[in-house]
């Protein structure tokens, strides 16, 4: 029962930590930005994620704040619909299951594999909430047009049953973390530097009369960030970071892939194949686990962003669905043993940093944004040197982790 708890808490962490709110257009105060961005909710959420994992012992204090964040994020899905309070709950859903899974490499390996399955499912589930009703106009309808949510309910009782049984079985306290100060400057690093480095995007890009275009480059910037908070933590901790690294860059360059939402056996086709990607990247990894051959799948992943045009770019469909899920579960995996705080850490940095990577065109209402720019170059160049500095990044993550698993000794 505390296997299952570790593998729902998980899931539910992941379908929760991902922030869907939209900054509001014009709002460039940093209040504005703050309150209403994407980044400003995660932040916190990363500090309490990675704080709780750091600081709470206890199984039975764990067991009470994950059943009251399961409460938050499930009376935010049926009540009060606050998608700042959510993300913040499923911070601390992360970092309470991440101490209960530090007792065992494999319940690492499930906690790797429910969170990722639920970062990548996020759009799957809000498709099924929404039956029958292209997404593209749910931000337009009310709530009760929109249908009763019911996966997330649902998950929340599993979750507080399971976490309730889990105190029973198992009492005392977990082994102690690192409470280095190194430690907490790291948290703090990637929280508030990638949550800077969303305002300065959103300002940007509201003060610029080309939109995006240009403005790729910024997150560029999260790599000296990530390589800095993986070299304050000590010992290999900052190995799971640049895995983390390695996976939120790897990710700005998957495609899109669209499902008509009245065709529920298609969506949940969509989920059961993320599983079974995940699944079998997490056993992978937790068997013969290498972290340098899942960095250089992840960096081939990269390169195939570049194929654009039929047929070549089904190839990049398949890494994005089948070959990106497992490469991730295997290298976080392969990372493992890891203390809580750093998996914690790593696990929440493609959810916690919403800086773009990689140039990308989306659709309006009628006509692909894309058609109105075949006539010029800029674009394709644009997409090349993009892509091109997420696989270099990729690989320079690889790099490190190679040389703190050398000259570093394990905590």
């Amino acid at each position: 029962m505390v296997t299952l708890g570790v593998l729902l808490t998980g899931l539910l962490a992941g379908l929760s930590m991902q922030s869907d709110g939209i900054d509001i257009l014009g709002d460039t105060s940093v209040g504005g930005l703050l309150l209403s961005s994407g980044g400003g909710g995660v932040a916190v959420a990363l500090i309490l994620a990675s704080g709780t994992a750091m600081v709470v012992r206890r199984r039975s204090v764990l067991a009470g704040l994950s059943i009251a964040a399961a409460v938050v994020i499930g009376g935010s899905a049926l009540l009060f619909s606050s998608d700042f309070a959510e993300v913040m709950a499923g911070g601390v859903l992360l970092g309470c299951i991440a101490v209960q899974a530090n007792s065992t490499r494999v319940r690492q390996a499930l906690l790797t594999a429910s969170f990722l399955l639920g970062l990548l499912s996020v759009g799957a589930v809000e498709a099924l909430q929404h039956s029958a009703i292209p997404r593209r106009y749910a931000d337009y309808l009310t709530e009760s047009d929109m249908g009763t949510p019911v996966v997330v309910p649902v998950l929340c009782v599993l979750v507080m049953v399971a976490a309730a049984w889990a105190a029973r079985a198992e009492q005392g306290e977990s082994p102690a973390t690192d409470r280095d100060i190194r430690t907490v400057a790291a948290i703090l690093l990637v929280a508030i530097g990638g949550l800077l480095l969303n305002m300065v995007f959103v300002f940007s890009m509201f003060q610029s009369l080309y939109g995006f275009g240009g403005r790729w480059y910024y997150g560029l910037f999260v790599v000296p960030v990530l390589f800095a908070a993986a070299g304050l933590l000590p010992g290999r901790g900052g190995v799971m970071v640049l895995a983390g690294t390695a996976v939120l860059l790897t990710s700005t360059t998957t495609a899109g892939v669209g499902i008509s939402v009245s065709a529920r056996a298609w969506t949940l086709g969509l989920v059961a194949v993320t599983a079974i990607a995940v699944a079998a990247g997490a056993a992978l990894g937790l068997r013969w686990g290498r972290p340098l051959i899942g960095v250089a799948v992840l960096a081939v992943v990269c390169v195939t962003a570049l194929f654009e045009q039929p047929p070549l770019d089904n190839v990049h469909y398949v890494a994005t669905l089948i070959v990106f899920p497992a490469a991730a579960a295997y290298l976080y995996v392969a990372c493992t043993p890891a203390a809580p705080t750093p998996s914690t850490l790593g696990l929440a940095i493609p959810a916690a940093i919403t800086v773009p990577m990689v140039v990308t065109y989306g659709w309006t209402s009628y006509t692909p944004l894309t058609s109105a720019l075949t006539d010029t170059s800029w674009p394709r160049v644009e997409l090349w040197l993009s892509t091109g500095g997420a696989c270099v990044a990729v690989v320079l993550a690889g790099l490190g982790m190679w040389a703190l698993n050398r000259y570093r000794t394990l905590l």
